[in-house]
C-alpha cells in the first residue's frame, strides 16, 4: 500500500511550532464525529468485475486539515483519505496497472481544548491526537463501501499520525 500525508491547521493567528512532548495540562475534549463526503468510482463496469484479483494493491493518500471555529478553543478536524484500488502493484515493467474503483472519504470531528495549552501543543493536539479519534470509524466507513461495491476488503493497517506529523514538519524546514 502507497501512502502520503499532508496536514493543516488553520484559524490560529501566531505560528505553530514542533513539540515532541504534550504538557500534562493539555485536554482535547471529542465532540461529534460524522462522514462529511464519500464517493466511489468504479472503472470500466461491468467489465472490470471479470477476473477481479483476490487482493487489489490499495495506493492511499491521507489528508488531515484542522480549523477553529469561532472565538472559542472548539476545531473541525477533518480526515480526508482517497485510495485508489488497482488491479496489481505497480512495477518498473508496468507503471500504471488497471484501476478498478477510486474511494475519496472525508470524515470529521468537533474537538475542544481545555486547560492552559502552550500553542507550540495546539498542533499537535488535532493533528496527531484528533485524526487518531477519526481514524477507525473512516476506516470502517471506506471498507464497507468498498466490499459493497463488489470488491474483496483491503486491509489497511493504522496510521501513525505521529510520525506522519514529523516527517511533514521536517519536510517544511
Amino acid at each position: 500500500m502507497d501512502q502520503t500525508y499532508t496536514d493543516t491547521v488553520a484559524g490560529s493567528s501566531a505560528s505553530l511550532d514542533v513539540s515532541d512532548s504534550l504538557p500534562s495540562s493539555s485536554s482535547l475534549i471529542v465532540g461529534s464525529q460524522y462522514l462529511r463526503a464519500l464517493s466511489i468510482d468504479v472503472q470500466n463496469t461491468p467489465d472490470v468485475y471479470r477476473d477481479l484479483p483476490s487482493q487489489p494493491h490499495i495506493g492511499m493518500t491521507v489528508d488531515v486539515t484542522g480549523r477553529q471555529l469561532g472565538e472559542q478553543p472548539t476545531f473541525e478536524v477533518n480526515l480526508v483519505i482517497r485510495a485508489q484500488g488497482f488491479e496489481r502493484a505497480p512495477t518498473q515493467d508496468a507503471p500504471n496497472p488497471r484501476v478498478l474503483y477510486e474511494i475519496s472519504l472525508a470524515y470529521a470531528g468537533l474537538f475542544g481544548l481545555t486547560g492552559r495549552i502552550p500553542q507550540d501543543a495546539v498542533e499537535p493536539l488535532l493533528l496527531v491526537e484528533a485524526p487518531r479519534f477519526l481514524f477507525p470509524p473512516a476506516r470502517s466507513t471506506m471498507l464497507n463501501t468498498v466490499r459493497e461495491a463488489g470488491f474483496p476488503s483491503p486491509n489497511i493497517q493504522p496510521i501513525d499520525f505521529h510520525a506522519l506529523w514529523q516527517s511533514r514538519r521536517s519536510q517544511q524546514r
